[in-house]
């Protein structure tokens, strides 16, 4: 980290930072003997560059104006991490104006230092402790806080679930103070784990002390302070932490399931739409237009939230659109009209780019240890082909009305002038599941808000070697394979039905729970997968293999087209299913928590290949009027994933035996 100190008459002068191509951390250190006027074009220049992420200021004079500018800054900036405060000479309302408006509104400092100031007030402490959710490490060291002001912060301390290091040594807390914190660790807090009490005077003491009548010169004074070493810690804080984590994952791991709902939803809606409005297949095709733009578009925003928030925030930031574009499908069905409902699915698939640009880095990287995030990625994954087979069944039990309308019947309808009324029942159909498909989601919402989640913090080393480790080969193929694998996935199903009619000769319904059996298999692929990585198998290895034996059974697919090639197409669900997981897994092993972030990020927006890869299995199909040889496409797909599979186990088994 790069440091610049600055003192005396300097303080009156513009600052000079490094070259902009320096991307080295600034840490600014502002002193002076106490009387120094600091210009405002100095703050400026510290708080508008975003590579200063440290600032302490050292025996300053601070006047309202400085407090003004400062909590102005502290209000919008977002890159200063540490801030310290040393014997600054300021008055009651500079102080409280830097902490009540600035501090208690900042997004970005995670570690605060306050020491030897003399007009520290517990309640303006105590109220910061309450509303920033941000600090992870409070010093209020020297501060002459009073046993009175310690019970304050302590109280304040019950409703904080993000501190983890309180240092209040030096002060007059005494053994009432000690109590106070002590309770408060013991009562189990959610993420405090320790409290340091340094050489705090006992209230024998300060009575002593408090009774003299004649002044008492410091050096006196502190001949009374009792020394001693005392550091309460959270024993509990490591089971409790563990019992967040997992119950954060358990909850993570639940929307999984949750959004395959809606994808599944999708191929139900083009065939109701396309009833319910007369429309043409390409314009019900846009339903996985709507969907597929609104993950590509917003999964860097995504990224942006979470990095800067955490995955909490995105998660619920997710839930929160996934819930409101579900609840706009109401609305949209009382308008009547096509476009809406577009738009109700671009939020929905807004709200789920949010989801899983957080819960799939979550759970490979922040849920546990490192060597089984392929193997933890794979199990939740588990959960979504049952959220899809579920949105089957829900749209085929409350959205289909299995009535299936003739030319002529139409015709009579329309004679008759009823053919609207039956339009619009059939469009209402489609509000009550999504309705409740909102309710669900803003529950479980509530449930992650209410839950504490891991944080991670990014550090000055992991932002350097960020653009390196987004750029190693691994990853970029990781995303290719991605695009490959969601576009031979999108594209097998989507023409799955149609193969069957075309092929098998069987009935529209039939070749719908066929669909059904197919993603059957594919949850069973997810959770046999999921016990062969338990039980040692190489994720990369087991990639390689099922890759391999769908391009076989794709090839029986195109060169037998008939029931042999059905039942070959049917199993390749079963191969497929790992591939997502264990890609995303691959692409970001090693990564750090903040890196994962965005890597996962550009792993999702890879999803864009359903949009690209499908349509180009319908022009092959157009082009040469034979469906079976559109599956060229996704066997191509598997081939080239298999190829990346070999070479992410040589790359990852070369890591591990440098490391």
């Amino acid at each position: 980290m790069f440091e610049i100190r600055l003192s005396g008459e300097n303080l009156s002068t513009l600052l000079v930072l490094p070259p902009s191509d320096t991307n080295d951390d600034i840490h600014v250190i502002l002193s002076s003997n106490g009387t120094g006027k600091i210009v405002s074009s100095l703050w400026t220049s510290i708080f508008t560059d975003g590579r200063v992420r440290c600032l302490s200021l050292i025996n300053l004079q601070l006047y309202q104006s400085d407090a003004r500018i400062i909590a102005e800054y502290l209000r919008e900036q977002n890159s200063l991490i540490e801030l310290t405060l040393d014997a600054v000479l300021q008055s009651v309302f500079s102080f409280d104006h830097i902490l009540n408006e600035g501090l208690q509104k900042n997004k970005s400092i995670q570690k605060l230092v306050l020491s030897n100031l003399d007009n520290v007030d517990a309640a303006t402490i105590a109220s910061l402790i309450q509303h920033n959710k941000m600090i992870r490490f409070l010093s209020l060291t020297h501060d002459n806080i009073s046993p009175d002001g310690g019970a304050i912060i302590a109280d304040a301390l019950r409703s904080n679930s993000t501190l983890i290091s309180l240092d209040l040594s030096h002060n007059r807390i005494g053994e009432k103070g000690k109590m106070e914190f002590t309770n408060i660790l013991q009562s189990r807090h959610p993420s405090l784990t320790q409290i340091h009490l340094d050489n705090n005077v006992h209230d024998e003491n300060q009575s002593i002390i408090d009774q003299c009548s004649d002044p008492m010169l410091p050096s006196e004074r502190e001949s009374m302070i009792i020394e001693t070493k005392l550091t309460i810690t959270n024993e509990n804080s490591t089971e409790i932490k563990s019992k967040w984590q997992f119950l954060s994952t358990i909850l993570v791991t639940f929307l999984f399931f949750l959004w395959g709902i809606p994808n599944q939803l999708n191929d139900v809606l083009i065939r109701q739409f396309s009833k319910a409005f007369v429309l043409s297949r390409f314009e019900a095709g846009l339903v996985q237009s709507a969907f597929y733009i609104g993950y590509f578009t917003w999964a860097l925003p995504a990224a942006y939230v979470i990095r800067r928030w955490g995955y909490k925030t995105g998660i619920l930031l997710g839930l929160g659109l996934f819930g409101t574009g579900a609840c706009l499908f109401w609305p949209a069905a009382l308008i009547g009209q096509y476009t809406p409902f577009l738009i109700s699915l671009f939020v929905i698939a807004t709200g789920l780019g949010f989801l899983e640009t957080a819960a799939n880095p979550f759970i490979a990287n922040a849920a546990g240890p490192a060597h089984s995030s392929e193997k933890r990625l794979n199990i939740a994954q588990a959960f979504n082909p049952l959220g899809a087979i579920t949105g089957a069944l829900i749209g085929t039990l409350f959205i289909f009305s299995g009535i299936e309308l003739t030319d002529q019947q139409v015709k009579q309808l329309q004679m008759n002038k009823t053919y609207d009324a039956y339009l619009k029942q059939e469009t209402l159909r489609v509000v009550k599941p999504y309705v409740i498909l909102a309710c669900v989601t803003f529950f479980w919402a509530i449930l992650i808000a209410l839950v504490p989640f891991p944080s991670n913090t990014k550090t000055t080393k992991e932002r350097k070697n960020e653009s390196s480790t987004l750029c190693r080969p691994l990853f970029l193929v990781s995303i290719v394979a991605q695009f490959a694998y969601v576009g031979a996935q999108v594209g097998t199903w989507s023409y799955f039905i149609q193969y069957a009619q075309d092929y098998v000769k069987v009935e529209e319904k039939l070749a719908g729970y066929l669909l059904t059996g197919t993603l059957v298999m594919f949850a069973l692929g997810r959770l046999i997968s999921a016990l062969l990585m338990h039980f040692g198998f190489s994720p990369a290895i087991l990639l390689a293999l099922f890759s391999m034996i769908n391009v076989l059974l794709i090839a029986i697919t195109i060169l037998v087209p008939n029931i042999i090639g059905f039942g070959a197409l049917f199993f390749t669900s079963f191969f497929m299913s790992l591939m997502f997981p264990t890609i995303f897994a691959l692409g970001i092993k090693g990564m750090n928590g903040q890196t994962a972030k965005l890597a996962g990020c550009l792993l999702v927006m890879s999803i864009i290949g359903g949009a690209v890869l499908t349509p180009l299995m319908g022009l092959i199909a157009s082009k040469t009027e034979c469906l079976y040889l559109a599956y060229t496409v996704p066997g191509g797909a598997y081939l080239f994933i298999g190829i990346y599979a070999l070479l992410a186990y040589v790359l990852t088994t070369e890591s591990e035996l440098s490391s």
